[in-house]
């Protein structure tokens, strides 16, 4: 049964039993204030005729012995019946028959009976009547077919109302069950195109009641799920690109170095040309070697959990420039390295891999000059890498991260690359909770920056007492002790304890 029907049977229900219960009250109500009034009227009626009949009691002591008994209905008021001490009739008016109950009429109090007839009905009240010998008991008759009637034509008229406001009511309750069900076939029919796959359907609907939130969250929701599958497609598509790139960087130098170790098994070539043919399988060899250790560093990167230390920025750009400057000097690029004062948390390791990267990038860019900033910010630490090469088109910025993205593929082979540089970078920043910035305009080199959180002051109090050369010799020393014999354990252990009595041991009595 549809949201609709439910609706309007609802309404039938709830309206038209209110409306004959509501009804029946009212009328019910009525009929008895009615038959109320005529009791009242009819024991004031009884009243009089008692007064009447005790009068003529009065005037003549021998009234129910003569001959003058068929004329004392002409007496009362209202049609009534006399009986005497023993209960026999001794004359009636009433319109119908009456038996006479003598222990229910008491000496002073009448007694009324609603009694229903053929022509609506009447109040019958009896009692007995006395004047001094003489008694008789005294039947007064009350019609209240009128009172009947009445309810009867209300009865009537009410129920002609009643269906009329019923037909009323169901035209409008179908009118207004189309109202509140039409924001429900709206919100069912924009989720049926979004089955579809129409993600960006919206509903448009206004108010504030429980009608329009339900809509808002609706479309939150549609939001949201577009905003899945459009990130579920992007990773779906940079999964293929990455299978069909991977594939074609295997691919060419595989070919390549198959064709000239083929060439060299089956002929006979000149030694320049050997030579030649063996630089190139070394070269591409070369390449796909880097490749392979970029990728497992990759998915290394992805499977490892890894601990931050607390580093000055002094600290740890003094152990970058010894690292850099071959490699500039090298390729004839001048490298300044500007550390600035702060606190960084970081892994060593994958701290020096991500700026040897940037900086290989650099090169690669044709860049003559390369400096690498450290700024200490309330926010935290920033490191800013910024050369003057060939830089980066801004449309290319949006992808550059991606894996085997390369801007300009033929010189980046050239150079043994495969695009997987900026890729490390990022998940080395993500590892970092750091935030990657790439700025360039495409003809006046690259700045590339991070953000790293702050480094709370407790962090900060705690490194202050060990230094990275104390941290490295605690770590070589650790390393070699665990390659050593039982015999050389010991040795090693005496010789530190040694060292920290004479106080040359990092963490010992002068550090």
């Amino acid at each position: 049964m549809r949201l609709a029907h439910k609706f309007f049977l609802c309404f039938v229900l709830i309206f038209g039993i209110t409306s004959q219960a509501t009804g029946y009250l009212l009328l019910n109500h009525a009929y008895e204030n009615a038959v109320q009034k005529e009791r009242e009227l009819a024991l004031q009626e009884f009243q009089y005729n008692k007064y009447i009949l005790q009068s003529l009691f009065y005037w003549q002591p021998d009234l129910l012995s003569g001959d003058q008994i068929g004329d004392l209905t002409g007496y009362f008021s209202v049609p009534a019946a006399l009986y005497g001490e023993d209960g026999a009739l001794i004359a009636s008016s009433l319109t119908e028959s009456w038996e006479l109950r003598r222990e229910s009429a008491g000496q002073d109090q009448a007694r009324w009976q609603l009694e229903a007839g053929p022509r609506g009905g009447r109040i019958v009240v009896q009692g007995r009547v006395a004047q001094g010998e003489q008694g008789a008991y005294l039947v007064t008759q009350r019609d209240i077919s009128g009172a009947v009637q009445t309810q009867e034509s209300l009865i009537a008229y009410f129920q002609r109302i009643f269906l009329l406001t019923m037909g009323a009511g169901l035209l409008l309750t179908l009118f207004l069950t189309g109202l509140l069900v039409r924001p429900v076939r709206k919100v069912s029919g924009a989720a049926r195109r979004i089955a579809e796959g129409n993600y960006g359907e919206r509903i448009r609907m206004g108010g504030r009641d429980e009608l329009g939130e339900l809509a808002a969250d609706f479309n939150r929701m549609a939001g949201k799920v577009q905003e899945k599958v459009e990130e579920l497609s992007q990773n779906a598509r940079q999964k293929e690109e990455f299978a069909a790139n991977f594939a074609h960087e295997l691919k060419t130098p595989l070919t390549s170095v198959i064709g000239y170790a083929d060439m060299l098994c089956q002929r006979d070539l000149p030694p320049e040309e050997v030579k030649s043919a063996a630089s190139y399988i070394v070269r591409e060899g070369m390449r796909l070697e880097a490749l392979s250790l970029k990728l497992m560093d990759l998915f290394v990167m992805e499977k490892q959990d890894f601990v931050l230390e607390v580093f000055s920025l002094q600290e740890i750009f003094e152990h970058l420039r010894p690292v850099l400057a071959p490699l500039c000097e090298k390729s004839g690029v001048a490298l300044e390295i500007s550390p600035g004062e702060g606190w960084l948390e970081a892994e060593y390791d994958l701290f020096q891999s991500m700026i040897l990267n940037l900086a290989d990038n650099a090169i690669h860019g044709e860049a003559k000059h390369i400096w690498i900033r450290g700024l200490w910010q309330e926010e935290g630490c920033r490191i800013c890498v910024e050369d003057d090469g060939r830089g980066i088109p801004p449309a290319e910025l949006s992808r550059i991260t991606e894996a085997f993205y390369m801007v300009d593929k033929s010189r980046s082979r050239k150079r043994h690359g495969a695009g997987l540089g900026l890729a490390l970078v990022e998940r080395i920043a993500r590892i970092h909770g750091a935030q990657l910035h790439i700025e360039s305009d495409g003809r006046t080199g690259t700045c590339v920056w991070l953000q790293f959180p702050a480094v709370l002051e407790e962090e900060m109090s705690l490194e202050e007492g060990i230094s990275l050369e104390e941290e490295m010799s605690l770590d070589e020393k650790i390393s070699l002790e665990e390659g050593m014999s039982l015999e050389e354990k010991i040795s090693l252990e005496e010789e530190i304890s040694l060292e920290e009595e004479m106080g040359t041991y990092p963490g010992g009595k002068d550090s």
